[in-house]
C-alpha cells in the first residue's frame, strides 16, 4: 500500500512538472509573438504597436527615459509626421532577429537585435546613397501577463553599429 502512494505522488509531481513545462513553451511562443506584432508595426503609423504596451510602459532609446508611454508615443508619433510630410513616399520596415525569451510565472524577459530600414529619397539616390538607411538596434523587453495578455511595460533599445 505504502509503494502505491509513493508511486501516486511521484507520478503527480512528474505531471505538474511536464504541465508546467508545456506551459511554459505556450507563454514563451507569445511573448515571442508579441515581439513580432512590435517589429511588423514598426511602420511610420505606431496605432498598432501602442495596442502592445501597458500603460505605464518605461521606454529608453537614445540615451532618454521616458515614464509616460502615451507621451513617448506621441513624441515617436510626431517624429514620424514629420517625416512623412518631408518625403511622402517614405516606407519602413523592421526585422528581427534572434529573440531569446525567459518567463518567471506572469512576468517575461526577452532580447533580441533589430534593424530598422527607411527608404532614401531619390536626391540622395541620386547622389549615391543606397535605397535604404538601416539602423542596427539591440533590444531587451520585459512584458508582464495582465488580463491573460502579454504585455510590453518596458522597452531598452540601443545602437549596435
Amino acid at each position: 500500500m505504502r509503494t502505491n502512494k509513493k508511486y501516486t505522488f511521484n507520478f503527480l509531481i512528474l505531471l505538474a512538472l511536464f504541465t508546467a513545462a508545456i506551459a511554459n513553451a505556450d507563454d514563451v511562443a507569445d511573448v515571442k509573438a508579441v515581439i513580432h506584432k512590435y517589429i511588423n508595426s514598426e511602420t511610420l503609423d505606431l496605432t498598432e504597436q501602442a495596442k502592445l504596451m501597458a500603460s505605464d510602459r518605461t521606454y529608453i532609446a537614445s540615451g532618454m527615459r521616458y515614464t509616460n508611454n502615451a507621451k513617448s508615443m506621441a513624441i515617436q508619433t510626431a517624429g514620424n509626421n514629420v517625416l512623412k510630410k518631408a518625403r511622402p513616399d517614405v516606407e519602413r520596415i523592421a526585422t528581427v532577429e534572434d529573440i531569446m525569451v525567459r518567463v518567471n510565472g506572469n512576468s517575461a524577459v526577452s532580447s533580441f537585435y533589430r534593424v530598422i530600414n527607411t527608404t532614401n529619397s531619390v536626391e540622395s539616390v541620386r547622389a549615391g546613397q543606397g535605397a535604404m538607411t538601416s539602423f542596427y538596434q539591440t533590444g531587451t523587453m520585459v512584458l508582464f501577463k495582465i488580463k491573460g495578455d502579454w504585455k510590453i511595460v518596458h522597452t531598452h533599445l540601443s545602437a549596435t553599429k
